[in-house]
């Protein structure tokens, strides 16, 4: 079985340690990558496909729901969770820009369903 390929992104280092220690905990064959930003995301998936991307939704320059109109552009078969601790009415209305959605905290057992889901 050729391992899957999650991304995470998100600008808060912790945030990007926790859930990468959880996922490859969860799912050992998981080829993990981990970006602090959505331009670095764009540039690491013009060169490399991945599966499933977990994506923050506030973050600075490029937010999360525009990291997610440009992957589903370059990369449209990359199914996207999009996370978030605030709760922004565009998020709500956006339909098709991303294939589940996540409040912020949560424990890798909240994700376990949606990332099996997923891939």
């Amino acid at each position: 079985m050729i391992p899957k390929h999650l991304m995470i992104v998100d600008d808060h280092e912790d945030i990007l340690f926790f859930l990468e220690q959880g996922i490859r905990q969860t799912w050992p064959n998981f080829f993990v990558t981990t970006m602090k930003s959505g331009q670095d995301a764009l540039q690491y998936l013009k060169k490399a496909p991945v599966d499933l991307m977990l994506i923050d939704y506030k973050m600075p320059g490029m937010n999360g729901l525009e990291l997610a109109e440009a992957v589903r552009k370059i990369a449209p078969k990359t199914r996207i969770i999009m996370m978030s601790s605030v709760d922004p009415p565009e998020l709500r209305m956006t339909t098709g820009t991303y294939d589940a959605y996540l409040d912020k905290p949560f424990g890798i057992s909240a994700i376990r369903p949606l990332v099996t889901a997923c891939c």
